[in-house]
């Protein structure tokens, strides 16, 4: 046991898994795209030494989602003109006479 107290790649491998462990609500929050990535951090930052932090760092973890911005919508860069019946506007210009009904 003591030689695996004497050895610094022992130390180094408990720190980077104490670590996660304390920045875990964080992490969770960015693989996830939370809302309030910052809220989750600080609580997380400030309030997990009690432990109390740290459970509601996970709870706002696991909060609402970013939603993705909407499409933008495709109009066209002018409307198309007006197409007449065929023979309609001839009548109404008096170039074709209309059969009485």
């Amino acid at each position: 046991m003591q030689a695996l107290a004497d050895n610094p790649a022992f130390w180094l491998f408990l720190v980077i898994v104490l670590v996660a462990v304390y920045l875990l609500p964080t992490l969770i929050a960015v693989i996830r795209g939370t809302d309030r990535l910052a809220l989750v951090f600080l609580v997380n930052l400030i309030g997990a030494p009690s432990g109390i932090g740290w459970f509601a760092a996970m709870i706002l973890a696991f909060g609402p989602r970013r939603l993705p911005p909407a499409p933008a919508s495709v109009m066209p860069a002018r409307p198309q003109p007006m197409q007449w019946p065929a023979g309609t506007w001839d009548a109404w210009q008096g170039n074709e006479t209309v059969p009485p009904s």
